[in-house]
């Protein structure tokens, strides 16, 4: 069983890149999910959903008998799992199913079975529209086998407290911007301006640089304070970006230093094995590296281990000529 488990956790976990049975599961996945996204969204087309009402009803039964069974496998092959070493098998199921992506699988599946309880007279419902929609989180299932979508995972995860700050300060310029706008434009448009919660619609709209114009001050001194919104709300729609930059250019410096470290150890005793080889390409595709940059990283690894060879005659260092 133990065997049993270990191998299902294998084919799951997409961490064998030449694993032909984990790669043909992998890729039915994948395909299952992006179809269901296709589906979902033509759903919402009327002219479409009442002619192929049938159909995607049964493709419905099919994919979430796919994925809950899925969902099944991964609780119980969990405790298999590298990250979860150590941990009992109980314990180690319930971090599994209270992480992100444990999360992102349950929300793909219970929508269906949300819906049995729905009677069909509340087939216009909002509640139901609204657990429709959240079969589109399917398409974030897609992140377990894209090196990019992890890397994002990862920066999002890294960044997470000092985005929280900045999000806590746009809050803040949007209550100020709002309160302001109200005091200088609520007496010449009541209707637009009469209230701060009135105006949060235009604050919002400047401090993203949107500018629809369907709301806009009319006095001196509004103008003058938009103008000066619209001014921060340009650095403050940048800081963001500037951060998940930042994330990003240290997360790929991370990886490549694991890559590099792996590298070098496997260098240590002057070659590479095809073992050693394999190992090295399926942590390539693990990291998301392309191949320029793992050549590259190649390089530069064997001649800095050509600059700490020492000569066993004299203890000095041997140099390319």
């Amino acid at each position: 069983m133990s065997v049993l488990r270990q191998r299902t956790a294998e084919i799951l976990e997409a961490n064998r890149p030449d694993d032909p049975t984990g790669r043909l599961v992998d890729g039915f996945l994948i395909t299952l999910i992006m179809t269901n996204v296709v589906a979902t969204i033509l759903a919402t087309l009327p002219a479409v959903y009442s002619s192929f009402k049938t159909t995607f009803w049964s493709f419905e039964v099919f994919s979430v008998a796919v994925f809950s069974l899925e969902y099944l496998l991964r609780i119980w092959s969990c405790p298999d799992k590298q990250r979860f070493a150590g941990l009992s098998p109980i314990h180690a199921r319930f971090r599994w199913i209270t992480s992100p992506m444990g999360l992102v699988d349950l929300l793909a599946i219970l929508p269906f079975y949300v819906f049995l309880f729905i009677p069909g007279s509340a087939e216009s419902a909002l509640l139901l529209r609204i657990f429709r929609g959240l079969r589109l989180l399917r398409l974030f299932k897609l992140s377990r086998y894209s090196p990019a979508m992890r890397v994002l995972r990862n920066v999002l995860r890294q960044e997470a407290g000092t985005l929280v700050v900045v999000a806590l300060i746009l809050l803040v310029m949007l209550v100020i911007a709002s309160w302001g706008i109200y005091i200088l434009e609520s007496k010449t448009q009541p209707e637009q301006f009469g209230s701060i919660p009135h105006a949060m619609w235009w604050a919002v709209i400047s401090l993203t640089t949107v500018g629809y114009g369907d709301v806009v001050p009319v006095t001196t001194w509004g103008k003058f304070f938009a103008g000066v919104v619209a001014l921060l709300g340009i650095g403050m729609a940048a800081l963001p970006a500037g951060i998940l930059a930042s994330g990003f250019a240290s997360e790929m410096r991370r990886r490549e230093h694991t890559y590099n470290r792996a590298l070098k150890q496997m260098l240590a005793d002057g070659g590479l094995s095809d073992h050693e080889a394999k190992r090295l390409e399926d942590l390539r595709e693990q990291l998301g590296l392309s191949e320029d940059e793992a050549h590259s990283l190649m390089m530069d690894a064997r001649r800095s281990l050509l600059n700490q060879i020492v000569c066993p005659h004299c203890n000095k260092k041997i140099t390319d000529r």
